[in-house]
């Protein structure tokens, strides 16, 4: 009797510890759907300010413009059109030229600086070229006189790709002149769909009332001191104002008595390197 309660007790907790029944478990169907889920949640917010006119342009809500005795900050396109214009005054107020070509791209480009405020911070960037070169270029005349001339190459851009701009020579070159002519070509070469950068050159040596010797002593002595700085796939010049097929001519003649390797470049320094160009952009 007594083995027989022993048994039933050994049993009761052998049934205890067994594992509960498994619950059966329903497996829901997946449907995948081709139809369209719906609209898309729009970029642009109901709030006021140019900050947070699209939501992508949040990151930059708290960034300064400037830090110059304290934060400066915009709400408006035209406010940041203003404050870059106000900035390039405070660093080149001498050069009309140039103030006159950024006020009036800024102005242009204000309603963009609207709409997304960080290309605010991309055109302050390029207040200031990437490379400003200036030289003297010394040469003789038909009389034997020393003169001096002051040479000018301003690499501004090269986010797209090499340095490509014009030559100007003539009385009325200066430094405001050139960065302003630098500043233009910025937008002019980005429009042309190529991936050139941009540059501008030149010399406030006017063309129109020198012989041919001096033409030739003159691009020599210029070409000799620009070589430094050109090049295939770093910076190719060609003709603009005061630069036609002949002082093209007597530069790239220069520029091959230097540089050994110049034919990669020479079909941008002869005469239809402009025409060329100007075809590819039409």
């Amino acid at each position: 009797m007594m083995s027989l309660t022993r048994l039933s007790q050994a049993s009761a907790r052998t049934l205890s510890r067994s594992p509960a029944p498994a619950t059966p478990v329903r497996i829901a169907r997946v449907t995948l759907s081709t139809t369209d889920p719906g609209p898309r949640k729009s970029l642009v917010t109901g709030e006021d300010g140019v900050h947070q006119t699209m939501k992508v342009s949040k990151s930059w809500r708290n960034k300064p413009l400037f830090r110059r005795q304290g934060d400066v900050r915009f709400r408006t396109g035209s406010e940041a059109a203003q404050l870059l214009v106000d900035e390039a005054m405070r660093r080149d107020s001498h050069e009309k030229a140039y103030i006159e070509s950024v006020a009036s791209h800024l102005q242009t480009l204000s309603p963009i600086f609207d709409r997304n405020p960080k290309y605010a911070f991309v055109a302050k960037t390029l207040l200031e070229p990437e490379r400003h070169i200036q030289f003297r270029v010394a040469w003789i005349d038909d009389t034997g006189v020393v003169r001096m001339n002051r040479g000018y190459r301003i690499q501004y851009s090269s986010s797209l790709g090499p340095y490509e701009g014009a030559l100007h020579f003539g009385s009325h070159i200066n430094n405001g002149v050139m960065k302003a002519l630098g500043y233009d070509s910025i937008f002019s070469n980005a429009l042309t769909g190529f991936d050139i950068g941009a540059a501008v050159g030149g010399s406030d040596f006017n063309p129109l009332d020198k012989s041919e010797a001096e033409l030739q002593r003159f691009c020599q002595s210029y070409m000799t001191e620009l070589a430094k700085y050109i090049g295939p796939d770093q910076d190719l010049p060609y003709m603009g104002m005061g630069v036609s097929q002949e002082e093209m001519g007597y530069l790239f003649g220069q520029y091959k008595r230097i540089n050994v390797k110049a034919s990669a470049a020479g079909r941008y320094f002869l005469s239809g390197a402009f025409h060329e160009v100007r075809t590819r952009v039409n």
